[in-house]
C-alpha cells in the first residue's frame, strides 16, 4: 500500500506541472502577437507574466512606487490568464467603478476566500447576483440613516463606558477600544450584550477576521493569482482550510442560532437579526428559508468588517492625534467653545463640529483602512483611454497616499480634496451598506475621548516625548501596530462628567 502511494504521489507532479507549462506557454504566445494595447506595468517574465512582482506585505506600499514609474494604471498578468488592474487615482477609480456600473459592480473571485472557505456569500466579497441584491435591499431599510438614529442612545452610552475605562485603566486602551467596539456592533445586528472580550461572539468575530482579512488580500496566495493552482493549494492546506472554513461557519451560524433561539423563547430584545426575523420577506424571495439565508448573511457580513474597519479607523484617528497635539488642540477648543464645557458631546453634535468631523476625515485619507478597498472584476472587455481592459481583470483602487503631513484644515478650503467618506466605504452600487453605522460610531467615540482626555506619547527616563515610527500591518484591514501612548482627563471637571455619565448608563452585560 505505501509503495503504490508513492507512486501515485510520484505521478502526481507531471500531471499538475505539464497542463500549467502549456497554458503558460498559450497565453506566451497568444499575448506576444497581440495588438491590444493593454496598461503599463513592470517588465514581465516569459511564461509567468509579471505578477510575482507584487509583494505579499503591504503591496500598496509597492503600487504607489510604481506610480511614478507606470502612472496612475498598473497592469499585472499570469499564469491561467489572470489580470489585475491597480487604479493608482481616486477620480480613475470613481470614473470607472460609477460612471460604467454594468462593467465594474462584479467582485473578485478568491480562489481561496470564495471557492475553498466558502465566504463568497458575505455581501462585500459576493458577486453582483440576485442573492446579493436581496441582501443589498434587506440592508438599505435595516442600516439606513433613520434607522441608525434610534441606536444613537446605545452608541452615546457605549463611548461613555470606553471613556471611563480610559480614565480608570488607560494602559490597554486598544483593549478597551476594541471591546468597545464589539458591544456595538454584536448590540445592533443581534442584541447580544457583552461584558468582556473573552465572550465567545468576540472571539469568534476576531478568528474569523483574521481567516478573512488573510484570505482577501490581493497576492497573500498563489492559488489566488493562478487559479489553476487551486486544487494543489486545497490538497497541500487541506488542514488549515478545513479549520478557516469552521472558524468562518461557526461565526455566522453561531449568534444568528443564539437570535432565532431567543425568539422562540420571547426574550429576544431588539436588534437587526430580530428586526428582520419578525418580517415575514416578500414576494422577491422564492422560500422562508432563502430569506433566513439572506439575513443570515447580510448580517455575518456586517457582524465581521464592522469591527475591524471601525477599530482600524479609530486607532489610526488616535495616533494621528498623539503625533499632532496642536491639531489635537484645535479639534479640543472647538468641542469646549461649541459643547461647553459643563458637559460631554452626543451624537446631537454632529453637523456642528466641522474641524472634528474634518480630523476623522483626514485621518481616513492620512492611512485608510481598507487601503486596496475589495476590488471589482470586469464583466466584459473595456477600453479606457485607449488601454484595453479584458473581460475578468480584477481591478483594485490603491486608495493609500504617500503622505506624512496630517493637516484637517484641508477638508475647510473651499477647494477641498475628495471627501474620504466617498470612497472609503467603498464605490458606487458596492458602498458599505455600515456606511451610516460606521460614520456615526466614530464620531462620537473619538469626539468623547477628546473632550475628556489629552492624548500624548510616552516619555523617556528624562521626560522627553518618544517619537513615533508608526508601523501598519498588512492584509485587507490595515491598522496601527504596537503604538502606545497616555490619556488623561483633561481637567478635574472633564473626568467628574465621564465618572458622572458612566454611572447613569443602563447598558447591561
Amino acid at each position: 500500500m505505501a509503495r503504490t502511494s508513492t507512486r501515485s504521489m510520484a505521478f502526481s507532479t507531471p500531471s499538475i506541472v505539464l497542463p500549467l507549462v502549456g497554458v503558460a506557454f498559450w497565453l506566451w504566445i497568444k499575448n506576444r502577437h497581440s495588438n491590444r494595447h493593454y496598461p503599463p506595468g513592470p517588465p514581465s517574465w516569459p511564461f509567468i507574466g509579471n505578477l510575482l512582482r507584487l509583494p505579499g506585505q503591504h503591496p500598496w506600499l509597492r503600487l504607489t512606487e510604481w506610480k511614478e514609474t507606470y502612472g496612475q494604471t498598473v497592469y499585472l498578468h499570469g499564469l491561467g490568464g489572470t489580470t489585475i488592474l491597480f487604479l493608482n487615482n481616486v477620480n480613475l477609480a470613481v470614473q470607472l467603478f460609477e460612471k460604467r456600473p454594468t462593467i465594474y459592480s462584479e467582485r473578485p473571485r478568491f480562489t481561496v476566500a470564495g471557492d475553498l472557505l466558502g465566504l463568497d456569500k458575505l455581501m462585500p466579497l459576493r458577486m453582483h447576483d440576485h442573492g446579493w441584491k436581496l441582501q443589498r435591499k434587506l440592508a438599505r431599510s435595516a442600516m439606513s440613516l433613520d434607522a441608525v438614529k434610534r441606536y444613537h442612545p446605545l452608541l452615546e452610552e457605549v463611548a461613555t463606558m470606553l471613556s471611563e475605562s480610559l480614565r480608570v485603566d488607560p494602559e490597554t486602551f486598544t483593549h478597551h477600544i476594541r471591546l468597545a467596539l464589539s458591544r456595538v456592533i454584536l448590540s445592533v445586528t443581534y442584541g447580544i450584550p457583552v461584558a468582556t472580550s473573552d465572550n465567545e461572539f468576540v472571539v469568534l468575530v476576531e478568528e474569523a477576521m483574521k481567516v478573512i482579512s488573510k484570505a482577501t488580500n490581493p497576492g497573500a496566495y498563489l492559488a489566488d493569482l493562478f487559479p489553476i493552482l487551486k486544487q494543489p493549494h486545497a490538497l497541500l492546506f487541506r488542514n488549515d482550510i478545513q479549520r478557516n472554513r469552521r472558524i468562518v461557519q461557526d461565526s455566522l451560524n453561531k449568534p444568528f442560532d443564539h437570535v432565532k433561539k431567543q425568539i422562540v423563547d420571547g426574550s429576544a430584545p431588539p436588534s437587526l437579526v430580530q428586526q428582520l426575523l419578525a418580517d415575514e420577506g416578500d414576494k422577491e424571495f422564492a422560500s422562508r428559508q432563502e430569506y433566513e439565508n439572506t439575513v443570515k448573511w447580510l448580517a455575518g457580513s456586517l457582524y465581521l468588517a464592522g469591527v475591524e474597519t471601525v477599530n482600524a479607523l479609530v486607532l489610526t484617528t488616535l495616533l494621528a492625534m498623539a503625533m499632532n497635539p496642536d491639531k489635537q488642540a484645535r479639534a479640543q477648543e472647538e468641542i469646549d467653545a461649541v459643547v461647553g464645557i459643563h458637559r460631554l458631546p452626543t451624537l446631537g453634535d454632529k453637523g456642528s463640529l466641522p474641524y472634528m468631523e474634518a480630523v476623522i476625515k483626514e485621518a481616513m485619507r492620512w492611512y485608510p483602512s481598507v487601503p486596496l478597498s475589495l476590488g471589482r472584476r470586469t464583466s466584459q472587455d473595456d477600453v479606457y483611454e485607449g488601454h484595453f481592459i479584458p473581460a475578468g481583470t480584477n481591478v483594485f483602487p490603491n486608495i493609500w497616499f504617500v503622505s506624512t503631513v496630517f493637516m484637517p484644515e484641508r477638508f475647510l478650503d473651499e477647494n477641498p480634496p475628495v471627501d474620504p467618506t466617498n470612497y472609503a466605504f467603498g464605490f458606487g452600487r458596492r458602498i458599505c451598506p455600515g456606511k451610516q453605522l460606521a460614520e456615526h460610531s466614530v464620531f462620537i467615540v473619538i469626539a468623547s475621548i477628546l473632550a475628556a482626555f489629552r492624548i500624548s506619547p510616552e516619555t523617556d527616563s528624562s521626560g522627553k516625548p518618544i517619537p513615533y515610527d508608526a508601523r501598519f500591518s498588512s492584509g485587507l484591514i490595515s491598522a496601527p501596530e504596537d503604538f502606545r501612548c497616555k490619556f488623561r482627563p483633561r481637567s478635574e471637571e472633564r473626568g467628574a462628567q465621564v465618572r458622572a455619565r458612566a454611572a447613569a448608563v443602563s447598558y447591561v452585560a
